[in-house]
């Protein structure tokens, strides 16, 4: 999905370890995008990861966000919006028409 490493391996894992810490990441980016399509709307990284299924690390959700960044799957926005502790979170989105075109409301 991503033109980014899906995960990081800060932990020097290896062979079958570090293969499905890979699918795992992967499968959170996917997940993420299907949560955004979903919403048709910008989310900040906490409301994402009050959607995600299982449990998740807001910092895999965080991390995963950026790789869709880079990757031009996401957007970041200049919008800020309190999060979940009263700090301010910025707003991320599906670039422009990406949602309209998953929702059939392309004109």
């Amino acid at each position: 999905m991503s033109a980014t490493v899906p995960f990081h391996n800060t932990a020097g894992l290896t062979g079958r370890q570090l293969l499905a810490a890979s699918r795992v990441a992967k499968g959170q980016e996917a997940a993420i995008m299907e949560i955004f399509r979903a919403a048709g709307r910008p989310l900040t990284p906490s409301e994402v990861h009050a959607r995600m299924p299982g449990r998740v690390l807001l910092t895999s959700v965080r991390r995963a966000m950026s790789n869709l960044t880079q990757a031009g799957a996401l957007v970041k926005l200049d919008r800020v919006q309190p999060g979940p502790f009263g700090q301010p979170e910025h707003l991320w989105a599906l670039p422009a028409g990406q949602g309209e075109l998953f929702h059939g409301r392309a004109g």
